[in-house]
C-alpha cells in the first residue's frame, strides 16, 4: 500500500469541501428551497453524494465486482463465437490501482458535511 502524505490528503479533502459547496449550490438552485429546512437537505445531498463517489472508487480499487463484469464479457463474447482476450487473472492484475488518499478523502469532506448537516438541524430544532 503506498503511502501519502497528510499535505496531500488536506489538499484533495479541500477540493472535495469545494465540490460539496458546488453540490449544495446545485441543490439549493434545484429544489428553488432556499429556507432553513432546504439548506439542510442540501447539504445532507451534498454528504451523500460525496461519500456515493468514495464508495465507487474503493469498490473500483478493491475489485469488488470484477468477476461479475468479467464473467458477463466472457459469456457474451463467447455466444458471439470469440474467446476472451485475457485471463481474469490478467484482467485483474492490469487494472490501474486508485491512490486510496483519494477514497479517504472523499469520506472525509462526506464527514464534515455531514456535521455540518448535523449543526444545521441541531439549530433549526432547538
Amino acid at each position: 500500500m503506498n503511502t501519502h502524505s497528510p499535505r496531500k490528503l488536506l489538499l484533495t479533502t479541500a477540493i472535495d469541501i469545494g465540490v460539496g459547496a458546488l453540490l449544495t449550490g446545485l441543490m439549493l438552485l434545484y429544489s428553488q428551497n432556499f429556507t432553513f429546512v432546504g439548506i439542510i437537505d442540501a447539504t445532507l445531498v451534498a454528504s451523500v453524494l460525496l461519500f456515493a463517489l468514495g464508495w465507487f472508487f474503493y469498490i473500483s480499487n478493491n475489485n469488488v465486482f470484477d468477476l461479475v463484469i468479467y464473467g458477463t464479457r466472457s459469456f457474451f463474447t463467447g455466444v458471439l463465437g470469440k474467446r476472451m482476450k485475457k485471463t481474469y487473472i490478467e484482467y485483474v492484475s492490469d487494472k490501474t490501482k486508485i491512490e486510496p488518499f483519494l477514497y479517504h478523502a472523499f469520506w472525509l469532506a462526506s464527514l464534515l458535511w455531514l456535521v455540518a448537516c448535523l449543526v444545521f438541524y441541531a439549530i433549526y430544532k432547538f
